[in-house]
């Protein structure tokens, strides 16, 4: 199975926007059965809230297809977020003002899964009327 390493996850604020421009790199590297099968893998990036009971999904930064390659694949995704989407421990503000403002904890997840060509299937409008022999 290909090796995901370096992960790092920028988080960098946007001149007078609600938003963050969220950056997330990464090395990818094949083995040599995937390289010379030129294996196909689904790629997803996703932005997630650490918490001590359960951790939760934030945001996909990138959600894409990937070709086995020889030698390190280097990705990365970038992404406009936000603050509502990255404030992921809620913070109190009342009439406007922030009263409580709780540390927020994120971290990027990188997930590959090997492409499986699923069936398509589609379905016609449907039509009513009498067709059995008493018609």
């Amino acid at each position: 199975m290909a090796t995901i390493s370096n992960v790092s996850l920028k988080i960098d604020p946007i001149a007078s926007n609600k938003r963050r421009k969220v950056t997330v790199s990464y090395s990818l590297r094949f083995n040599p059965r995937e390289e010379a099968a030129g294996s196909v893998f689904e790629e997803n990036v996703v932005l997630r809230g650490d918490d001590p009971i359960f951790d939760d999904d934030r945001a996909v930064i990138a959600a894409s297809f990937v070709k086995a390659v020889p030698g390190t694949l280097n990705r990365s995704f970038t992404k406009q977020v936000s603050q509502n989407r990255l404030d992921e421990d809620g913070d109190t503000i009342i009439f406007g003002v922030p009263v409580l403002t709780l540390k927020d904890e994120l971290y990027a997840r990188v997930t590959l899964k090997p492409f499986a060509p699923r069936p398509a299937q589609a379905d016609s409008n449907l039509v009513s009327g009498q067709f059995g022999p008493g018609a």
